[in-house]
């Protein structure tokens, strides 16, 4: 490739010469460009150097079949139409590059930081792992022992339920063994005055 840029620069000697890089004309350089082109109008009828060598059963890429060897034609007439241009290109692209050499600069320290933060992140993970295990172990044991206590006052809450409804069943029961003592009283208080009177009266038969 290097050969062939010097080739082409001792080629087009006569052309690079009358080029101004510092100040570049471009429609004055595409103008001779158009001129030297059609003065050579031959030159696509030369064969390629290292190219009619190729078998023509070559199966082309393309959906249009083309000339063998066109293509390579194409390319190295494009190679010395924008070789006067390189400086211009290289000139308009040094920005680009530049600019892409930087980005990828942060980038890179930018990968870096990010690997140092997450090695420092494992770091401070394995040394406050079994700080974490033993407050996790502490809080699980506090909160069995917190259910434990919340059943035992279940358990609690169910006996005073059920004491409360026995209780209630008692008390209920005293209440009718205490009506049905009245009543009974009540009777007896009858029964006993109604003797009263029949004593008295036997009495009075008796001491007549």
């Amino acid at each position: 490739m290097v050969d062939e840029q010097k080739n082409g620069e001792v080629e087009d000697a006569g052309l690079s010469n009358r080029i101004d890089y510092e100040a570049i004309d471009v429609e004055d350089i595409m103008t001779r460009l158009r001129q030297k082109i059609a003065a050579r109008p031959t030159e696509k009828d030369e064969p390629e150097e290292g190219l009619s060598s190729w078998p023509d059963d070559v199966p082309a890429y393309a959906p249009e079949p083309k000339e063998p060897g066109k293509t390579g034609r194409v390319k190295r007439l494009l190679i010395k139409i924008m070789r006067p241009f390189t400086p211009f290109i290289k000139l308009l692209a040094y920005p680009i590059h530049r600019e892409l050499r930087d980005t990828i600069e942060i980038l890179d320290q930018t990968n870096k930081r990010l690997d140092y933060l997450y090695d420092l992140q494992h770091r401070h993970y394995e040394e406050l792992k079994p700080k974490i295990i033993n407050i996790n172990l502490r809080v699980n044991e506090r909160i069995d022992i917190a259910f434990n206590d919340i059943n035992r006052l279940k358990e609690y809450t169910k006996l005073l339920h059920t004491m409360t409804h026995n209780l209630v069943v008692e008390m209920t029961k005293l209440k009718i063994e205490e009506e049905n003592v009245k009543l009974k009283t009540r009777i007896l208080e009858k029964d006993f005055e109604f003797l009263g009177r029949k004593e008295k009266a036997l009495e009075d038969e008796l001491f007549k």
